[in-house]
């Protein structure tokens, strides 16, 4: 799929959820549709580097570096 295409889907929210997403987005002076889009792909983008970064410890452990 590329990037430019999008899926939509149905999400319920809590209440009190919903409500500090349309206060960050708007504090972000953005939508809430991005405002989400933005907090998952940080998400994602902060797991690959945690990772990355467990990956080359486990291999600087293995060659006993460290």
């Amino acid at each position: 799929m590329a990037e430019a295409e999008q899926v939509k889907f149905v999400l319920r929210l809590p209440p009190s959820l919903h409500r500090k997403i349309k206060r960050r987005a708007k504090a972000n002076n953005t939508s809430m549709n991005k405002e989400i889009t933005n907090i998952l792909n940080d998400a994602f983008a902060g797991s690959t580097v945690e990772q990355t970064l467990h990956d080359l410890v486990k291999r600087l452990e293995k060659k006993k570096v460290i």
